[in-house]
């Protein structure tokens, strides 16, 4: 097989957005260029450089048999899939992520927040990853903040918000829809 740089991505820029706190069943993108319904999902804004990070995790039950214990199967087992990222800005969609249950209030010099242990918090989540002329959108329908990293101040470095969001199946049994626009791939 010959080698078509072409087909390797480097994602320069994208976005994140999510799903307001309580919508359910909102409609879901279903390609990669349409432009998201800005009234069901809100972008997180700036992201540091290190972009979006995926992960998946799957066990296996390894069957070996009597007979001269040879592996006879290797079953699947727990799979997990999740998405990393690090939101830059301060803003009431930031704010709702990092605290969600809490009470956000904006004010007149603000936001006050009375601030309580995170609650059972899933959205609609959208990553989107371009580069150039090329696309690709992984749609998350059950997607849940599942780890929230440390938030420093520091006049080292800006702050920021470190989340890893955990996928859960939908209807369909899927944790997620990825859309790759890139005409060399076209039917």
């Amino acid at each position: 097989m010959a080698v078509d740089t072409t087909k390797i991505r480097a994602f320069q820029t994208g976005l994140v957005a999510v799903s307001g706190y309580g919508v359910s069943n909102p409609t879901l993108p279903t390609d990669p260029t349409t432009g998201l319904n800005a009234t069901i999902f809100k972008e997180v804004g700036a992201l540091t450089s290190d972009g979006i990070t995926e992960a998946t995790s799957q066990d296996t039950n390894d069957i070996f048999m009597w007979q001269g214990n040879a592996l006879a199967a290797s079953l699947p087992g727990d799979y997990t899939k999740t998405f990393s990222f690090a939101a830059m800005e301060t803003n009431l969609i930031t704010a709702g992520l990092q605290w969600p249950g809490s009470t956000i209030t904006q004010t007149a010099y603000g936001l006050s927040v009375a601030e309580k242990p995170p609650v059972r918090d899933l959205r609609a989540w959208v990553l989107h990853g371009i580069d150039g002329i090329k696309a690709q959108r992984i749609v998350i329908p059950r997607g849940q903040i599942s780890e929230r990293g440390d938030v420093v101040w520091s006049s080292q470095d800006v702050t920021v918000y470190q989340w890893v969001v955990k996928c859960f199946v939908d209807g369909s049994g899927n944790v997620a829809y990825r859309y790759i626009s890139d005409l060399s791939l076209a039917a």
